[in-house]
C-alpha cells in the first residue's frame, strides 16, 4: 500500500473515532472476583462484540469502541461517529488502524483474520460465497478488558477516547444476582460433510504432487449442521471441556453469528520484536486404552511421512520469517515435539526470529498469512490447489483469531478446530495436509479424529457422512 493510499485510509478512520488524546493513561485494576473464567465469561457474554480468548492468560473482551468488517475487498467501520464503507484490503485497514489509532497502551484490536485475505495478498481467485459466510475480517478495537493468568482477575483500560472504570464492570447488572447458566448439550445433532468425494479430491491431490505440481497441500472437509443461536453458548461450554485448547476463542460477532475455536496451535506470537511461530503437522488418534494410546504416539514419532510434512511447513515458516526479521536471527528452537491433546496426538515445532528495526506486526503479517501449516508448499499453488478442491471458503477457520495492540505487539492463533456458527447453521472444518505419501482412506480417517472433539460437543450419536 502506498503512503497516500495508507494516509487515505487513516483519514476515513478517523472520521469514525478521532486518534488517541494525548497524555491517555493505561489503568490496571485488580478485581475482587473469585469465579473461573467460565462464570466471569457468562457474565459479560451478552455485551455487544463479546470476545473470549481462551489462552494461558484468559482475555474477555466486550464494548469495542470500532467495529470493522472487510468483505470481497469492501470495508465497514461502525464507530461512535458513525459508519462509513469504502474500498479496502483487510491487511491495509489493519495497518491503517494501528496508524489512525496507535499510541494508547490499553487499547487493541481483537477479532479474526478470514483465510481468504491470503487470496486478496496474492491476487488469487477465491470460491463463491455461500449464503451465511462471515466476513474475510471482524475486528474490534477495545479500549477495556478483563483477564486472568491464574492468581486473580484484573481490569485494563484506557481513557484515550472515554473515561471506561473498573467499577462500572464489576458493579454492573452483568455480575448482581445469579447470572450464571448452567449450559446444555446440543442434543441429537446430525452432521453432515459439505465436501462430497474427499477421498477422491486426496486422490486427485497426490497425482499432482507425484507429477511434481507441489510438494504439500493442506485439504479441509466441511462438517456442517443446524444450530440457534441459543445454543452457540453451550456448544462453546462443551467443546472447550471436551478439548481444552491453548488457544482457544469465543468471538459473538452479533446476533447469530460467532466464532467458535479450540485451537492447539499458535500461528504469531510478538514481544517487543521477537516473534515465535508453532507449526502443527503429524496427527493420531487418542487410544481407547494405555497400550494403544502409546502405540499411535509411537506410530506419529516413527512415521517418515508426518515428519517429512513438518520439515517442509517448518522451511515455509521460516521462509515466512526470513523476510521480516533480521538476517541470522531466525532459528528452529524445538522440532518434532510431542503435542498430547484429550482427543489426538500431534508433533510441532518452533520457529523464532527478531523482526527488523524497518518491520511492524502487519508486514509480519503479510510476510506470513495464511499459516503454513493450513496451505502447503509452495504456499501460493497449494492455496490454489486446495481452493479448486474444496470449493468453499474457509472465512474465519483456517485463518487467525486474536489480538494486535497499539503498540505493535500481537498474538494469534492458527483457526484450526474451528466452528462458525451464522444464519441458523453451524459449520467446522477438518483439515489434512497431503503429501505424495498420502493414502486417502488415512487421510479421511484423520480428520476424522480431528473433527471427534466438534462431533461429542455436538452431543451426536451417529454422524451421517457425506462421500
Amino acid at each position: 500500500m502506498s503512503a497516500a493510499s495508507r494516509s487515505a485510509l487513516v483519514e476515513r478512520l478517523r472520521k469514525v473515532l478521532p486518534a488517541a488524546r494525548v497524555g491517555a493513561r493505561t489503568e490496571a485494576v485488580g478485581l475482587a472476583w473469585d469465579g473461573d473464567a467460565e462464570e466471569i465469561a457468562a457474565a459479560l457474554r451478552n455485551r455487544t462484540g463479546f470476545v473470549w480468548l481462551d489462552q494461558p492468560r484468559t482475555r474477555l473482551f466486550a464494548d469495542p469502541l470500532v467495529r470493522m468488517e472487510v468483505r470481497d475487498g469492501r470495508a465497514r467501520v461502525q464507530g461512535p461517529a458513525g459508519t462509513v464503507e469504502f474500498d479496502a484490503r483487510g491487511l491495509d485497514l489493519v495497518e491503517a488502524a494501528l496508524e489512525a489509532w496507535g499510541g494508547a497502551g490499553g487499547a487493541v484490536l481483537c477479532g479474526y483474520l478470514g483465510y481468504e485475505l491470503g487470496m486478496e495478498l496474492e491476487d488469487l481467485a477465491t470460491p463463491r460465497r455461500r449464503d451465511g459466510d462471515l466476513p474475510d475480517l471482524w475486528l474490534g478495537l477495545y479500549d477495556w478488558r478483563v483477564e486472568s493468568d491464574g492468581d486473580g482477575w484484573r481490569w485494563i483500560g484506557t481513557d484515550a477516547w472515554r473515561r471506561v472504570r473498573a467499577e462500572e464492570v464489576e458493579g454492573s447488572d452483568d455480575f448482581a444476582g445469579d447470572k450464571i447458566r448452567n449450559g446444555r448439550t446440543v442434543a441429537g445433532a446430525t452432521v453432515a460433510t459439505a465436501t462430497g468425494g474427499f477421498c477422491e479430491a486426496v486422490a486427485r491431490t497426490v497425482e499432482r504432487i507425484r507429477d511434481g505440481e507441489l510438494f504439500q497441500v493442506n485439504l479441509c472437509r466441511r462438517l456442517e449442521t443446524e444450530l440457534a443461536e441459543a445454543e452457540i453458548w453451550p456448544l462453546y461450554e462443551r467443546l472447550r471441556t471436551i478439548s481444552p485448547a491453548s488457544q482457544g476463542a469465543l468471538l459473538r460477532l452479533d446476533k447469530g453469528r460467532a466464532v467458535l475455536s479450540a485451537s492447539p496451535e499458535l500461528f504469531l506470537k510478538v514481544e517487543g520484536r521477537q516473534v515465535r511461530s508453532c507449526p502443527i503437522k503429524g496427527t493420531r488418534p487418542r487410544g481407547r486404552s494405555a497400550e494403544e494410546d502409546a502405540r499411535f504416539v509411537r506410530e506419529l514419532r516413527e512415521s517418515e511421512k508426518d515428519r517429512a510434512e513438518l520439515a517442509m511447513i517448518v522451511d515455509v515458516t521460516r521462509n515466512d520469517l526470513g523476510r521480516v526479521c533480521r538476517a541470522g536471527s531466525v532459528k528452529v528452537e524445538r522440532h518434532a515435539e510431542l503435542m498430547t491433546l484429550p482427543t489426538v496426538h500431534h508433533t510441532y515445532s518452533e520457529v523464532s526470529g527478531e523482526l527488523r528495526e524497518d518491520c511492524a506486526a502487519v508486514d509480519l503479517l503479510r510476510a506470513s498469512f495464511p499459516p503454513a501449516s493450513i496451505t502447503g508448499a509452495p504456499k501460493i499453488r497449494a492455496m490454489e490447489v486446495a481452493a479448486e478442491e474444496e470449493g468453499f471458503r474457509r472465512g474465519a477457520a483456517m485463518g487467525a483469531i486474536g489480538w494486535i495492540s497499539m503498540g505493535g505487539e500481537m498474538e494469534l492463533s492458527v483457526a484450526i478446530r474451528t466452528a462458525t456458527a451464522s444464519a441458523g447453521r453451524v459449520w467446522y472444518l477438518a483439515g489434512c495436509g497431503i503429501t505424495a505419501e498420502s493414502v486417502p482412506q488415512e487421510e479421511l480417517q484423520e480428520s476424522e479424529a480431528k473433527a471427534a472433539a466438534f462431533r461429542r460437543a455436538l452431543g451426536e450419536a451417529e454422524a451421517r457422512v457425506a462421500r
